[in-house]
């Protein structure tokens, strides 16, 4: 067996045969104003669910995108086409505001007060709801990554007190991986680890785990996952609770982690792998985790966003590890 099989193999079955399709729909990427790529047969959880599957990459303008589904015109055609969001796998805004385009790019080179700024600038605007969700997912991020999370949850609570779709939430930030966050960071979840919205909350926790407010996070997470309202946050939350596995637990689990995984929208999908990338890693899995990272880095909601970022420099860093800097280097640009 080849060592492209053996990662192949190694990926759960939503998202085992998606990565030579993307990569050659990735050289299109940018050419119309919104792209999504779509899971177009279902996960069969079979022996053979490694093999290549179709995705299928829509360009066009994206008309409508509700909870349920987004209602795309592709290219010049007059009729447009309808796409269960929950078969979505990333999703690319062609931004047309001007003020929107800037926040975007500030955002892909990481300046993050320019960022903010224009995406603030573009939401006053009032585009599409669902392109102002998707600035405002950005801003959340952005305003993270500029230690401002107080105004990062309170994005996030504004976003959760309206039904979101799957790659607006897996496009938040949550964290999936890394150990100890900085004083800012614990202050504000702790000042939110009781907020209405559930989304916060989950964000908030996912903040203090691997601080010495973990056993707090722990309890938060725990009611999380018990809540029947909320099942896609209720699953998010469950896997939260794996960042604390130990490596022998990270063995005798991983197998379930990755089941539970498979009945997540893929877009939301991705933060979870990330997760078990990290546990498997740590756990001295480092083939397997290769192939999570991989996977998180070439098929995330938005390749610019922080999680995307560390997934691929994490799979460069293994890479150059097991004396192969040089493979899969253009998949992981």
């Amino acid at each position: 067996m080849g060592r492209t099989t053996r990662i192949m193999k190694s990926l759960p079955a939503i998202f085992a045969g998606f990565v030579c399709s993307l990569l050659l729909a990735s050289t299109t990427a940018g050419q119309t104003p919104d792209q999504i790529a779509v899971r177009t047969t279902p996960a069969t959880g079979t022996q053979n669910s490694w093999l290549p599957q179709p995705l299928l990459i829509l360009s066009g303008e994206i008309v409508a995108f509700d909870p349920k589904q987004i209602e795309i015109r592709v290219g010049d055609e007059t009729k447009t086409t309808f796409v269960r969001v929950d078969r979505v796998v990333w999703l690319r805004p062609g931004w047309q505001e001007s003020e929107a385009q800037a926040g975007a790019t500030a955002y892909a080179e990481e300046d993050w007060a320019l960022a903010i700024a224009k995406l603030l600038q573009g939401l006053k605007a009032r585009p599409p709801v669902w392109r102002q969700e998707w600035m405002s997912a950005l801003l959340a991020n952005a305003a993270f990554q500029a230690n401002r999370y107080p105004a990062g949850l309170e994005l996030i609570a504004q976003l959760d007190r309206q039904p979101l779709s799957a790659p607006v939430v897996g496009l938040l930030p949550i964290t999936w991986v890394g150990g100890m966050s900085g004083d800012a960071a614990v202050a504000a979840a702790n000042d939110d680890l009781q907020a209405a919205e559930p989304l916060v909350r989950l964000a908030s926790a996912s903040l203090l785990i691997g601080t010495p407010h973990q056993q707090t996070a722990q309890r938060t997470l725990t009611d999380l996952s018990a809540d029947a309202k909320r099942p896609l946050v209720a699953r998010m939350a469950d896997a939260q609770l794996w960042r604390m596995a130990t490596p022998v637990e990270t063995k005798r689990n991983v197998e379930r982690w990755l089941q539970k995984i498979d009945s997540l929208p893929p877009s939301v999908a991705w933060g979870p792998m990330a997760a078990i990338a990290e546990r498997l890693e740590v756990a001295g899995e480092q083939e397997r985790a290769l192939a999570m990272w991989l996977s998180v880095g070439l098929l995330a909601p938005d390749p610019d966003h922080p999680l995307s970022r560390k997934a691929r420099e994490r799979a460069k860093q293994i890479l150059q590890l097991q004396g192969n800097p040089d493979a899969n280097a253009k998949a992981l640009q």
